[in-house]
Protein backbone atom coordinates (compact mmCIF):
# COMPACT_ATOMS: atom_id res chain seq x y z
CA UNK A 1 0.00 0.00 0.00
CA UNK A 2 1.47 3.24 -1.03
CA UNK A 3 1.14 6.95 0.92
CA UNK A 4 -1.41 7.76 -1.43
CA UNK A 5 -3.53 4.41 -1.52
CA UNK A 6 -3.22 4.70 2.43
CA UNK A 7 -4.69 8.69 2.71
CA UNK A 8 -7.70 6.75 0.35
CA UNK A 9 -7.88 4.78 3.06
CA UNK A 10 -7.64 6.90 5.77
CA UNK A 11 -10.75 9.05 4.09
CA UNK A 12 -12.57 5.70 3.73
CA UNK A 13 -13.29 4.68 7.01
CA UNK A 14 -14.20 8.72 7.70
CA UNK A 15 -16.96 8.49 5.45
CA UNK A 16 -17.97 4.68 6.39
CA UNK A 17 -17.94 6.29 10.46
CA UNK A 18 -19.89 9.25 9.16
CA UNK A 19 -22.94 7.25 7.03
CA UNK A 20 -22.97 4.50 10.11
CA UNK A 21 -23.37 7.72 12.84
CA UNK A 22 -25.83 8.91 10.79
CA UNK A 23 -27.85 6.18 9.89
CA UNK A 24 -28.02 4.95 13.51
CA UNK A 25 -29.12 8.60 15.05
CA UNK A 26 -31.83 8.78 11.96
CA UNK A 27 -33.12 4.97 12.94
CA UNK A 28 -32.99 5.60 16.76
CA UNK A 29 -34.78 8.94 16.26
CA UNK A 30 -37.24 7.36 13.49
CA UNK A 31 -37.88 3.48 15.23
CA UNK A 32 -37.46 3.71 18.65
CA UNK A 33 -38.28 5.15 22.19
CA UNK A 34 -36.95 5.42 25.43
CA UNK A 35 -37.36 6.04 28.98
CA UNK A 36 -41.07 7.49 28.07
CA UNK A 37 -39.91 9.31 25.38
CA UNK A 38 -42.11 8.31 22.23
CA UNK A 39 -40.87 8.53 18.93
CA UNK A 40 -43.00 8.41 15.65
CA UNK A 41 -42.58 5.07 13.44
CA UNK A 42 -41.88 5.13 10.31
CA UNK A 43 -41.04 2.67 7.59
CA UNK A 44 -38.11 4.24 5.43
CA UNK A 45 -37.38 1.62 2.46
CA UNK A 46 -34.37 1.63 3.07
CA UNK A 47 -33.48 -1.69 4.73
CA UNK A 48 -31.33 -2.86 2.34
CA UNK A 49 -29.07 0.24 1.88
CA UNK A 50 -29.18 0.23 6.01
CA UNK A 51 -27.76 -3.63 5.54
CA UNK A 52 -25.02 -2.27 3.38
CA UNK A 53 -23.56 0.64 5.07
CA UNK A 54 -24.05 -1.41 8.85
CA UNK A 55 -21.89 -4.42 6.69
CA UNK A 56 -18.99 -2.16 5.85
CA UNK A 57 -18.96 -0.72 9.52
CA UNK A 58 -18.36 -4.90 10.50
CA UNK A 59 -15.61 -5.04 7.80
CA UNK A 60 -14.08 -2.16 9.19
CA UNK A 61 -14.05 -3.84 12.28
CA UNK A 62 -12.87 -6.86 11.14
CA UNK A 63 -9.82 -4.97 9.94
CA UNK A 64 -9.59 -3.57 13.49
CA UNK A 65 -9.47 -6.67 14.76
CA UNK A 66 -7.14 -7.94 12.77
CA UNK A 67 -4.65 -5.00 13.11
CA UNK A 68 -5.25 -5.68 16.99
CA UNK A 69 -3.67 -9.35 16.57
CA UNK A 70 -0.96 -8.33 14.59
CA UNK A 71 0.45 -5.44 17.15
CA UNK A 72 -0.59 -7.15 20.58
CA UNK A 73 1.68 -7.12 23.09
CA UNK A 74 1.56 -9.44 26.20
CA UNK A 75 3.87 -7.45 28.02
CA UNK A 76 0.80 -5.10 28.79
CA UNK A 77 -1.30 -7.65 30.33
CA UNK A 78 -2.01 -7.36 33.49
CA UNK A 79 -2.86 -11.28 35.01
CA UNK A 80 -2.83 -14.35 34.39
CA UNK A 81 -6.51 -14.46 33.70
CA UNK A 82 -6.21 -11.51 31.00
CA UNK A 83 -3.26 -13.50 29.38
CA UNK A 84 -5.42 -16.82 28.56
CA UNK A 85 -8.53 -14.58 28.16
CA UNK A 86 -5.96 -12.99 24.51
CA UNK A 87 -4.33 -16.47 23.97
CA UNK A 88 -7.47 -17.83 23.28
CA UNK A 89 -8.94 -15.36 21.30
CA UNK A 90 -5.34 -14.22 19.19
CA UNK A 91 -4.58 -17.53 18.74
CA UNK A 92 -8.16 -18.94 17.28
CA UNK A 93 -7.60 -15.69 15.13
CA UNK A 94 -4.15 -15.81 13.96
CA UNK A 95 -4.86 -18.88 12.11
CA UNK A 96 -7.64 -17.82 10.05
CA UNK A 97 -6.19 -14.19 9.46
CA UNK A 98 -2.25 -16.55 8.43
CA UNK A 99 -4.10 -18.10 5.74
CA UNK A 100 -5.90 -14.71 4.58
CA UNK A 101 -2.45 -13.01 4.64
CA UNK A 102 -0.65 -15.95 3.07
CA UNK A 103 1.23 -16.56 5.99
CA UNK A 104 1.13 -20.18 6.17
CA UNK A 105 3.99 -22.46 4.57
CA UNK A 106 2.90 -23.72 1.00
CA UNK A 107 4.76 -24.65 -1.92
CA UNK A 108 4.51 -21.62 -4.44
CA UNK A 109 3.57 -22.60 -7.86
CA UNK A 110 6.39 -23.41 -10.71
CA UNK A 111 8.16 -20.29 -11.66
CA UNK A 112 5.98 -18.66 -9.32
CA UNK A 113 6.53 -16.53 -5.74
CA UNK A 114 4.53 -16.88 -2.78
CA UNK A 115 2.60 -13.31 -2.89
CA UNK A 116 1.85 -11.74 0.61
CA UNK A 117 -1.28 -9.89 1.20
CA UNK A 118 -0.07 -6.22 2.48
CA UNK A 119 -1.00 -5.56 6.14
CA UNK A 120 -0.86 -1.84 6.40
CA UNK A 121 -4.34 -1.58 6.19
CA UNK A 122 -5.22 -3.52 8.84
CA UNK A 123 -2.55 -1.50 11.25
CA UNK A 124 -4.30 1.88 9.99
CA UNK A 125 -7.73 0.42 10.88
CA UNK A 126 -6.74 -0.50 14.37
CA UNK A 127 -4.75 2.20 14.76
CA UNK A 128 -7.65 4.73 14.34
CA UNK A 129 -9.72 2.52 16.36
CA UNK A 130 -7.41 2.89 19.27
CA UNK A 131 -7.39 6.94 18.80
CA UNK A 132 -10.89 7.15 18.91
CA UNK A 133 -11.27 4.84 21.87
CA UNK A 134 -9.07 7.26 23.58
CA UNK A 135 -10.70 10.67 22.42
CA UNK A 136 -14.34 8.77 22.75
CA UNK A 137 -14.23 9.98 26.76
CA UNK A 138 -13.37 13.67 25.64
CA UNK A 139 -15.64 14.34 23.05
CA UNK A 140 -16.99 17.50 23.54
CA UNK A 141 -20.62 18.14 24.35
CA UNK A 142 -21.67 19.61 20.82
CA UNK A 143 -20.80 16.94 19.11
CA UNK A 144 -22.41 14.45 21.09
CA UNK A 145 -25.65 13.19 19.12
CA UNK A 146 -26.56 9.74 20.64
CA UNK A 147 -30.41 10.58 21.25
CA UNK A 148 -30.33 9.05 24.89
CA UNK A 149 -28.59 10.66 26.60
CA UNK A 150 -29.06 10.84 30.39
CA UNK A 151 -26.77 14.29 31.19
CA UNK A 152 -27.19 17.54 30.38
CA UNK A 153 -25.35 18.68 28.25
CA UNK A 154 -24.52 15.29 27.07
CA UNK A 155 -21.11 13.21 27.60
CA UNK A 156 -19.42 10.08 27.16
CA UNK A 157 -17.17 11.24 29.84
CA UNK A 158 -18.10 7.61 31.65
CA UNK A 159 -17.20 5.51 29.05
CA UNK A 160 -13.48 4.37 30.12
CA UNK A 161 -10.90 4.06 27.68
CA UNK A 162 -9.03 0.57 27.07
CA UNK A 163 -6.14 0.23 29.53
CA UNK A 164 -4.88 -3.05 28.72
CA UNK A 165 -4.76 -5.69 25.66
CA UNK A 166 -7.68 -7.57 27.17
CA UNK A 167 -9.72 -4.49 27.21
CA UNK A 168 -8.93 -3.00 23.93
CA UNK A 169 -9.73 -6.59 22.61
CA UNK A 170 -12.91 -6.74 24.65
CA UNK A 171 -14.00 -3.52 23.79
CA UNK A 172 -13.35 -4.28 19.63
CA UNK A 173 -15.20 -7.46 20.48
CA UNK A 174 -18.33 -5.72 21.49
CA UNK A 175 -18.39 -3.28 18.81
CA UNK A 176 -18.53 -6.13 16.20
CA UNK A 177 -21.27 -7.80 18.43
CA UNK A 178 -23.05 -4.95 18.18
CA UNK A 179 -22.96 -3.94 14.57
CA UNK A 180 -24.16 -7.68 14.24
CA UNK A 181 -27.31 -7.62 16.67
CA UNK A 182 -27.98 -4.04 14.67
CA UNK A 183 -28.27 -5.86 11.29
CA UNK A 184 -29.82 -8.72 12.56
CA UNK A 185 -32.44 -7.45 15.65
CA UNK A 186 -35.14 -5.00 16.62
CA UNK A 187 -33.41 -1.57 17.48
CA UNK A 188 -36.15 -1.00 19.92
CA UNK A 189 -34.87 -4.21 21.92
CA UNK A 190 -31.30 -3.24 21.21
CA UNK A 191 -31.75 0.41 23.40
CA UNK A 192 -33.95 -1.61 26.17
CA UNK A 193 -31.40 -4.76 26.48
CA UNK A 194 -28.14 -3.56 25.58
CA UNK A 195 -28.10 0.77 25.85
CA UNK A 196 -24.71 0.72 27.40
CA UNK A 197 -22.97 -1.58 24.42
CA UNK A 198 -24.81 0.53 21.82
CA UNK A 199 -23.80 3.78 23.21
CA UNK A 200 -20.64 2.52 23.35
CA UNK A 201 -20.68 1.32 19.90
CA UNK A 202 -22.43 4.82 19.01
CA UNK A 203 -20.08 6.93 20.48
CA UNK A 204 -17.07 5.11 19.04
CA UNK A 205 -17.95 5.59 15.43
CA UNK A 206 -19.15 9.06 15.98
CA UNK A 207 -15.92 9.77 16.94
CA UNK A 208 -13.81 8.05 14.42
CA UNK A 209 -16.17 10.05 12.10
CA UNK A 210 -15.20 13.31 13.75
CA UNK A 211 -11.52 12.36 13.86
CA UNK A 212 -11.19 11.27 10.65
CA UNK A 213 -13.00 14.62 9.06
CA UNK A 214 -10.73 17.02 11.15
CA UNK A 215 -7.61 15.46 10.02
CA UNK A 216 -8.93 15.37 6.43
CA UNK A 217 -9.95 19.10 6.87
CA UNK A 218 -6.77 20.02 8.21
CA UNK A 219 -4.94 18.24 5.45
CA UNK A 220 -7.15 19.67 2.61
CA UNK A 221 -8.57 16.42 1.61
CA UNK A 222 -11.71 17.32 2.62
CA UNK A 223 -14.09 20.50 2.88
CA UNK A 224 -15.32 21.29 6.09
CA UNK A 225 -18.73 19.44 7.28
CA UNK A 226 -21.41 21.01 9.23
CA UNK A 227 -22.04 19.15 12.57
CA UNK A 228 -25.52 16.47 12.35
CA UNK A 229 -28.16 18.02 13.53
CA UNK A 230 -30.90 16.49 15.88
CA UNK A 231 -34.30 17.52 15.08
Amino acid sequence: MDEQTGVYKFLSIGEMAETTTQLLSLSLQYKTSFGGQSRPQRKSGLEQMEQLILQQARDYLAEVREGFVLSAQTTKVRNRAELQFLLERVLVDWGELSRELGLEEREPAEGQPIELECIRQQLVAYGMAVVALGQLPRLPAEHVTFPYSYSTPPTYSDIPTPDTAGEMLWRIEELEQMIWQLMSNDLQALVERRYGALRRTYGFVETSALLANREAERFGLKKKSRPLKMF
